[in-house]
């Protein structure tokens, strides 16, 4: 883990002076910004015509990339705006929408004044990872918090992750990402080969977290969730029915049980 760290202390002297460049904002570029659509870039503007319904009309999504400067480009929407004390980064489920599915939960967050920085991750969007970090979600969520307490001001980043993305929130937080809180939605029992029960022990020294689960993915995962909440000493939470982003809201976008606890969790 120390090895890890030093690793990312050397990427942060680059990425302090790439960040800022790299943003786009609203279809429009200013000096050291990069126009829309250029170099693979996303927009505003692409990303609410890709997201659809997934992004409630008038949210207003800031399109970013973050450049590590060593071959990882991640793009990512930003929702909300700065100043607040805490950040969310979120990862998302498998599927091709990647960061759209957490639009309706971080248009909700925003609105109760906490920012979202969701990612695309490896593969997904415009995002292009280099060799090793596709299997490294700690060197994306470090990029996303290095961002958000740069642009947001945020003193706090809290991950949370849904299936996928809430067994990469596990791994991340194992492997030292270095952020304050975290939450598993629904995040399946193993993934990339890694057994999360295998991790508990390591959560147990790690920032507060908390598990969110249903019922309706099946009696063995629910088993194993309500198991690795135990063993690493973590709130557990019965999310009601469903999976993933169903969990936090309905198609409206109004705020389910589960994810009003998510944003008090993360306030706290």
């Amino acid at each position: 883990m120390t090895g890890r760290r030093s690793v990312r202390s050397r990427r942060s002297t680059t990425l302090a002076a790439l960040l800022w460049s790299a943003l786009v904002l609203s279809g429009c570029s200013g000096p050291g910004e990069e126009p829309v659509g250029g170099g693979g870039s996303p927009s505003a503007a692409s990303i609410a015509k890709r997201c659809g319904t997934a992004m409630p009309q008038g949210a207003q999504p800031r399109a970013v990339v973050l450049d590590d400067g060593a071959g990882t480009r991640v793009s990512a929407a930003v929702l909300g705006s700065p100043g607040a004390a805490t950040a969310l980064v979120l990862l998302h489920q498998t599927g091709p929408s990647g960061l759209c599915g957490w639009g309706r939960f971080a248009t909700r967050a925003a609105a109760a004044g906490l920012p979202s920085v969701a990612l695309d991750m490896c593969g997904y969007g415009e995002s292009v990872c280099a060799a090793g970090v596709e299997h490294d979600p700690a060197a994306l969520v470090d990029l996303a918090g290095e961002w958000a307490r740069e642009h947001l001001d945020a003193g706090r980043i809290v991950l949370v992750g849904a299936s996928m993305g809430g067994s990469s929130t596990v791994l991340a937080v194992t492997d030292g990402a270095d952020v304050d809180a975290w939450v598993d939605v629904s995040g399946v029992s193993t993934w990339d080969g890694v057994r999360l029960q295998s991790r508990a022990a390591a959560l147990r020294s790690a920032p507060p977290g908390l598990i969110v689960f249903a019922r309706s993915d099946g009696p063995l995962e629910w088993r194993a969730a309500r198991r690795l909440s135990r063993s690493a000493g973590v709130r557990f939470v019965d999310g009601g029915s469903g999976h993933g982003y169903e969990l936090m809201t309905d198609y409206r976008g109004r705020l389910l049980p589960a994810g009003r606890e998510v944003l008090r969790f993360a306030t706290t």
